[in-house]
């Protein structure tokens, strides 16, 4: 598909067209629209993070319990909804976790790093704390991660069996830390989470995917992620198919009908049709679009504008590209280019480039490659063509669209 007007690393025309018209990039000068390069959640994000490593550097183990704990009941969020609880527990066991990664990616330790004392200093806190389900979450979690980091987090089969057994070890260590709480008892969406994670490690996951999600759902219903890894476990290459994929999001959507409206039909299909646009072929486009504006109806914040609208865009390169070539249905392209004028007009008021930049890679990609000041840089030049086609007749006439808070002005020269 392409990446955008231009190819990913084309540049724009900067000067005049030989018959005297503007070039693209004079008419994007006359696109005001805030650019928000360092969001709210991305500060939270990392401080969070950082305290929870600080909290176990120092072993401040009660205190790292208790904002855990205060967290997840609370149902703490970011701005942009990550669970603040799941961002703690992220930087208590990084530590471990990436002198592991390191030891396994290069086949030796970091200098000064060894990674087997850190993960068996983290058994034995447990062993201090057996009644602390926000500790045990470290540490099982750590497992996860390493479990990972032996495998390799891509959706494939030809895994080593050296690395296959390391990786359903720790698995299995986890899930023995875990069966100690119940998330319905705890009340606890960070524990139901940690056993949907566990999910890989089964020996038949999908058996117990639909349970296991539903049960994270009903916990925590406000916060679409969970929604949109569910949708991504059910793509073909995890543990499902496009029809099981579209029969959840249904059932999720009439779950959660009174806190979402159509919403959760569109966070259930959100991650899997950019990871794999085939689901386009399945999607009922109009519940889907449904789902977008009864979602940013009910969250209207500029991170899930941008999500949405980023979406809708790569989604309708997508379609045009496929149905040009035979792929798809003929109603796809116009009824997703619709969706996307529509979130630009009335709900984007700021582009949020790193998220224009993960959607073109799949918001679920693990991939460490591309640096995140690259990112953001691909994802801004992506956002600004993207987001001046439903203007373009009015900025080749001379017209400036400006966007702000309040909405959207265009003056004419």
């Amino acid at each position: 598909m392409s990446q955008s007007i231009y190819g990913l690393d084309d540049e724009p025309e900067s000067d005049t067209q030989p018959d005297g018209r503007d070039s693209v990039k004079d008419l994007l000068k006359r696109l005001q629209i805030p650019i928000n390069n360092t969001t709210a959640d991305q500060l939270e994000s990392d401080e969070t993070r950082d305290r929870g490593l600080f909290m176990a550097r120092q072993e401040r183990w009660d205190d790292l319990e208790d904002q855990i704990r205060t967290y997840d009941q609370n149902r703490a969020t970011t701005a942009a909804g990550t669970p603040m609880a799941e961002l703690m527990l992220f930087g208590a066991r990084s530590d471990v976790v990436r002198a592991a990664e390191h030891a396994l990616l290069h086949g030796h330790p970091a200098k000064g790093a060894d990674f087997f004392s850190g993960i068996e200093a983290l058994e034995y806190m447990l062993e201090d704390y057996p009644d602390s389900y926000p500790l045990a979450l470290i540490v099982a979690h750590m497992h996860i991660d390493i479990g990972w980091a032996w495998r390799g987090a891509a959706a494939k089969e030809d895994v080593r069996d050296l690395n296959r057994e390391a990786f359903h070890a720790h698995f299995e260590r986890a899930e023995v830390i875990l069966n100690r709480f119940c998330p319905t008892t705890h009340h606890s969406p960070a524990l139901s989470a940690a056993r949907c994670a566990l999910l890989p490690g089964q020996p038949n996951p999908a058996d117990n995917l639909g349970t296991e999600f539903e049960a994270l759902i009903a916990l925590d219903p406000t916060n679409p992620r969970h929604m949109r890894a569910l949708g991504n476990y059910l793509l073909p290459r995890w543990y499902g198919d496009f029809e099981q994929l579209d029969l959840q999001a249904r059932r999720i959507a009439a779950r959660t009908y009174d806190l979402w409206g159509a919403g959760a039909y569109a966070w259930v299909w959100f991650d899997a049709l950019l990871v794999d646009p085939r689901g386009l072929e399945m999607l009922e486009v109009e519940y889907f679009l449904d789902g977008v504006d009864d979602a940013l109806t009910r969250c209207g914040d500029q991170h899930s504008a941008n999500l949405m609208a980023a979406h809708l865009f790569r989604s309708w390169q997508t379609a045009s590209n496929q149905y040009s070539e035979g792929g798809l249905r003929a109603d796809l392209p116009p009824a997703l280019r619709d969706g996307f004028d529509m979130v630009v007009h009335d709900h984007l008021r700021e582009i949020h480039p790193l998220i224009w930049g993960h959607a073109e890679i799949g918001f679920e990609n693990t991939s460490r490659i591309i640096s995140r000041e690259r990112l953001s840089a691909k994802g801004k030049e992506i956002a600004l063509n993207a987001v001046a086609m439903p203007f373009m007749t009015g900025l080749k006439n001379g017209q400036t669209v400006y966007f702000t808070p309040e909405g959207i002005t265009q003056i004419n020269p």
